[in-house]
Formats: C-alpha cells, sequence, structure tokens
C-alpha cells in the first residue's frame, strides 16, 4: 500500500466511524449527565458545630463528570480492538496499521469532543446549585475566566488522550491471549486490596505524580503526548501478531 492510498485508507475509516458510531457520544452524554446528577450532592464536604450553631460545608466541582469520561473512553477504546469491530473495519481497509491509525484518530476526537463538554458541564453545575437550594453559595472560583477554562479543557483532553491509548493497549493484549484479560483483571484487584491495606505503592505513585504533579501545561502536553504515541506504537507492533484477514 503507497503512501497516499494508507493516508485515504485511514482518512475514509476514519470518517466512517465518525458517522456510524454516533451512538458512543450519545452514551458520552448519558455518563456526563449521570455523573453530573452524582456530583449535586459535592463531591467533598465536612461540617462544625456547638451548641448554638452548625456549620456544614460542601465542595462542588466537575471531577466527577471528568472521571466518569476517562471511564467512558477507556470502555470505547476497548470496544475498538474487540473482534467483531475489526471485522467490521477490514470491510473498509487492507492491513491493520490503517485500522489503527483510524481508530487512533476516532480516540483523538473523541477525547477532544469528551475533554470540552466535561469541563464545560461544571457551568451546567454551577448553574443548577445556584438555583436548587437556600445555601449560602460562596462566590470563590464560581465565576472563571477564559484562561481558567482553556486550561481546563486542554488538561482534560491530554487525560482522556492517554486513559484511551492505556484502554486500546490492554484490549489489544487481550485479543493476543485470554490470558491477559486474567492478569489485568488480577493486578487491578490486586492493586485495590493492596491500597485497601495501606500500602502505599510508592512505585505506582511516581508514574502517577510524573503527570498529575507536572505543573506546566507545555511539558504535561509533552508528557502525555510522547506516552499516548509509545502506547499507540506497541499497540500496533502487538496488533500485528493477530491474525491477518
Amino acid at each position: 500500500m503507497t503512501e497516499t492510498s494508507l493516508f485515504e485508507a485511514v482518512k475514509n475509516q476514519y470518517l466512517y466511524k465518525l458517522k456510524s458510531h454516533l451512538g458512543m457520544f450519545l452514551a458520552m452524554v448519558g455518563v456526563q449527565v449521570m455523573a453530573l446528577l452524582f456530583s449535586l450532592g459535592g463531591v467533598m464536604s465536612y461540617g462544625m458545630g456547638s451548641q448554638y450553631v452548625n456549620l456544614s460545608i460542601r465542595f462542588f466541582s466537575s471531577e466527577m463528570v471528568i472521571g466518569f469520561t476517562c471511564i467512558w473512553i477507556i470502555v470505547v477504546a476497548v470496544w475498538l480492538t474487540t473482534k467483531d469491530y475489526q471485522n467490521i473495519d477490514f470491510t473498509f481497509v487492507s492491513n491493520r496499521l490503517s485500522s489503527n491509525l483510524s481508530n487512533a484518530a476516532f480516540l483523538v476526537t473523541a477525547a477532544l469532543i469528551g475533554g470540552v463538554t466535561a469541563m464545560l458541564s461544571g457551568f451546567l453545575l454551577r448553574i443548577i446549585v445556584y438555583f436548587k437550594g437556600s445555601s449560602y453559595l460562596l462566590s470563590q472560583n464560581f465565576i472563571v475566566t477564559p484562561e481558567v477554562i482553556f486550561t481546563g479543557i486542554a488538561v482534560t483532553l491530554l487525560y482522556l488522550l492517554l486513559f484511551g491509548s492505556l484502554g486500546y493497549f490492554c484490549g489489544v493484549l487481550a485479543q493476543l491471549s485470554k490470558v491477559f484479560i486474567v492478569l489485568m483483571a488480577g493486578t487491578y484487584f490486586g492493586l485495590i486490596i493492596l491500597a485497601g491495606r495501606g500500602h502505599h505503592l510508592p512505585e505506582l505513585l511516581k508514574v502517577f505524580d510524573f503527570f498529575r504533579g507536572e505543573s506546566s501545561l507545555a511539558l504535561l502536553a509533552v508528557k502525555v503526548i510522547l506516552a499516548a504515541g509509545l502506547i499507540y506504537a506497541c499497540s500496533i507492533m502487538l496488533s500485528n501478531r493477530l491474525e491477518v484477514r
């Protein structure tokens, strides 16, 4: 396949996926609405009081919506690697490279749409909280500047790109062998058990802080793009081991 035909195959497959998978984005909206409803109770709260005064403070943010959107893009990424989906894929493309590239492009688009809607849900949350109750609402961070909005969208987009690439990699591993499904599930539940027992897991925390601890948006973008690119490259190489139609 020449470079031009590869580009055309990727473009056609990408456009097809955007048109035929609108239901995925409707599912994303449903997930975000559900997370928004959960957020109405506040993402964190604490109280204090005395004999005469009781004070209860609740914090509201779109963090839960962002978290649910990350789960959504992982599910979508894994679904793109399933055999049933690949069978449809190969009716339009003739090799796995163009299929993987179009999947990656689709996930980038999904991350962009998910990042924008997840961050903007914070405005809807503010409006609902403002009109919902009679509690005193602090004005701090209630009105945000455009700079904060665009920074939030960019950071959310980057995290969605990272989670999407990880989900795609896990999906490819699962297609290679069912053993990887058992290993990944065992690792996941094992980490939950260890964390529940108070283990700090310093190695895992270092990886976590490598991204979340970054204060520079530009450096975070470089880290995520390089990491996601490496993960997608590994996914493409592993998928070549699958049976070629």
